[in-house]
């Protein structure tokens, strides 16, 4: 395909060398006209050269892994210290062997681990007798999983807040610390992003190459020797293992579907872990007519904490049994393990997180006694009567006590504040997305109804395009004509932004050209940027026509305005879709290997198209139509780029919308990395966050009323 590429250069470049010679441009115009084919051209020389070297060599699965290995390590190990996992130290999770009725008999584990044709995973002298020996606590989840379980197929699970997600990230790093060189790597999903209906290796790899970018450099598997990308050369050779997280929190309709996809996709001799609470994994198994379990998989339950164990942990986290703020303890250490609604609330990881951020001051935040709230009101069964009362409770003191005023990191927002963008977006979660997890910032244009985000969209195209084309024509030819030409502009940019604006664009992911990149953005830049030409020039000739008819009479109305108005728009849509497909291709980057990217990064990323798009329509105009209307128009391109076609641009009004609303923060991304890196509020899974726990999410949405 590059030879391709390279001959279609040439002959563009002579064409347009002819065509300079057979009008008279001069040099310095002809010169400043082919500007732009220099960045094609470079593409099109590496695409040639490219074709004859990459056949040449075969990616290197392993190493790829162990580069792989490396980022998931620092990305969990910094994770776990942002949510505070080891301090003061881990909580001792205990678990048992699950329900017998609820995954694979523990005989038929054992005859399918040894019938495998490529052997045993493992030793079977470690394997248990039957499967209570699966039982544990504390560090031992990588020992269980690697010598225990004879498929390495597990399913865990757990009620609400008793520590699921805790224990998969202590997994993960044990099986990162026991992993040899070139072997699988444990990535942590979150399901609550997968539609079951797509085929789970395709998802896996979608999810691979969102959270770690250089995944998506094209390499050459062997065998067979075909092209594809780095995360799917790692699922092929089976180097990626799943940890599979918050199967409950897909929709429940779509838990039996998915059990039965995962089934389909991944073969019995393929190690996974997938979590759950209990309940939601129960009624997938009985919802359909035909029981469809994991194949393969033995179980594990997960334990309340021990009165102890949860009495501990609080003391020790006050400072030690012995200081003044341990003491405030006394009467809540006295009910843990009871079945007073305090005791049944405390014997959770999750429960024990919000009591001990709501109750226990950290070092350089407030003093006892001043603002900080004492946990004896945990014990007033008249407030609160039941376990219910009690964790809404917490869910409510949560936000204001992570957005105390006299905390270590003063926080830029006020509790009132914080909480109402909080609110808001599980809001947005709970009625847009299914009560999906997942917040993604390209995704927020979802939160307003489909006719005012059209709305929104197009008067915000059509005021800055038409603004712009305006000035440029205004500024070059005479005042009178640039008003024309702005309303032109504007009505045809605010009718096809009406058009265009339907779901947002996910966020460019592109990272390094190549032959196919070029290739792919090319057809869809020239496809939609003729498309929206012809809009415009349907547009365009309306605007021209009744111009027309006014000063040349009705002949030039019903020929030269329309088609004037249908050229202008189909050679600005083609030469803006050229420069925008080009763009796509060459504002990739280099990057290493397996670099993760987060959601500011991945922002960032998404609005350079933009300013690309807009530099390189500006010199191809400057040379056809001179600079003033050229870096104008260029202008207004960009801006309709940036508002139309990008991930950015959607979010950028959205944001704006609601902030002026007073509904979110209007820096609402330092809002969010804010929340996650030193208030606890959400968590981050790759290029995504989420709240710190579902219910977290579904109580905000419950309060949203008192915001209408």
């Amino acid at each position: 395909m590059g030879a391709w590429y390279l001959l279609l250069m040439v002959v563009g470049v002579g064409a347009a060398l002819a065509l300079a010679r057979h009008f008279h441009l001069d040099l310095p115009a002809t010169a400043i006209a082919l500007l732009p084919t220099v960045a094609p051209a470079y593409l099109a020389w590496e695409a040639y050269r490219r074709d004859r070297t990459d056949a040449l060599s075969a990616v290197d699965s392993g190493a790829i892994a162990d580069q792989l290995a490396r980022v998931v390590k620092k990305q969990w190990d910094d994770e776990a210290a942002i949510r505070r996992l080891n301090d003061p130290y881990p909580l001792p999770v205990a678990w048992r062997s699950a329900d017998t009725t609820l995954v694979e008999t523990w005989d038929q584990l054992t005859r399918t681990a040894r019938a495998w044709p490529q052997g045993r995973l493992g030793d079977p002298l470690r394997w248990p007798a039957d499967a209570e020996g699966l039982a544990g606590a504390d560090g031992r989840i990588g020992e269980v999983f690697s010598h225990r379980v004879p498929t390495r197929r597990l399913v865990l699970l757990g009620e609400p807040g008793s520590g699921k997600t805790m224990l998969l990230v202590r997994l993960l790093q044990d099986l990162i610390a026991r992993r040899s060189p070139g072997g699988s790597v444990p990535v942590l999903f979150s399901l609550a992003s997968w539609d079951p209906r797509q085929p789970l290796k395709d998802w896996l790899g979608d999810e691979l190459r969102r959270m770690y970018r250089g995944l998506q450099a094209p390499v050459l598997a062997a065998p067979p020797a075909r092209p594809q990308n780095a995360a799917a050369a790692l699922l092929e050779a089976g180097l990626v293992l799943p940890l599979l997280d918050g199967f409950d929190e897909l929709p429940a309709s779509a838990q039996a579907l998915a059990l039965d996809a995962i089934n389909q996709g991944l073969s019995a001799q393929e190690p996974l872990v997938l979590a759950s609470r209990v309940t939601a994994y129960r009624q997938a198994l009985t919802r359909p007519r035909i029981r469809v379990l994991l194949n393969g998989a033995a179980g594990i339950q997960l334990l309340p904490l021990t009165r102890d164990q949860a009495a501990q942990y609080l003391l020790r986290d006050a400072g030690g049994a012995d200081t003044p703020a341990a003491a405030r303890w006394s009467r809540v250490v006295a009910l843990l393990g009871s079945t007073a609604p305090v005791g049944q609330a405390l014997s959770t990881p999750l429960g024990l997180f919000l009591a001990r951020t709501i109750y226990n001051p950290r070092p350089l935040g407030p003093v006892l006694g001043d603002g900080v709230a004492h946990p004896d009101e945990l014990c007033d069964t008249a407030r609160f009567p039941t376990r219910e009362a009690l964790d809404a409770h917490l869910f409510d003191a949560f936000i204001p006590a992570a957005y105390n005023p006299r905390h270590p990191r003063p926080p830029r927002w006020s509790a009132s504040q914080a909480r109402r963008a909080f609110t808001v977006l599980a809001r947005h979660q709970e009625n847009w997305h299914h009560g999906s997890p997942d917040l993604a910032w390209w995704r927020l244009p979802e939160a307003l109804p489909t006719g005012k985000r059209r709305l929104l969209l197009a008067l915000a195209v059509g005021c800055t395009t038409g603004l712009t084309g305006g000035l440029a024509v205004g500024l070059s030819v005479m005042y009178s004509a640039g008003i024309v030409s702005g309303l032109v502009v504007g009505c045809a940019a605010s009718l096809v932004a009406a058009l265009l604006a339907g779901a947002a664009p996910a966020p460019s992911t592109h990272l390094r050209w190549s032959s196919g990149s070029l290739k792919t953005g090319l057809k869809t830049g020239l496809r939609s940027g003729l498309t929206t030409g012809l809009a415009i020039g349907v547009v365009a000739a309306l605007v021209f026509g009744v111009a027309n008819l006014v000063m040349e009479g009705p002949r030039a109305a019903l020929v030269v305005g329309p088609a004037s108005g249908i050229m202008f728009g189909l050679m600005g849509g083609g030469l803006f879709g050229t420069v925008a497909g080009v763009a796509a291709a060459f504002t990739a980057e280099s990057y290493d290997l397996t670099a993760m990217v987060g959601p500011a990064a991945l922002l960032r990323q998404d609005r350079r198209m933009p300013l690309v798009v807009g530099l390189g329509s500006a010199l191809a105009l400057t040379a056809m139509i001179g600079p003033t209307l050229g870096i104008f128009l260029g202008l207004a391109a960009a801006l309709a780029v940036g508002l139309v076609g990008t991930a950015w641009g959607r979010f950028a009004l959205t944001r704006t919308y609601l902030a002026a609303r007073g509904e979110v923060p209007r820096d609402l991304m330092a809002f969010l990395a804010d929340a996650h890196e030193h208030r606890g509020v959400l968590r981050q899974v790759g290029v995504i966050y989420q709240f710190r726990h579902l219910d977290l999410q579904r109580h905000l949405a419950q309060r949203g009323d008192e915001l209408r």
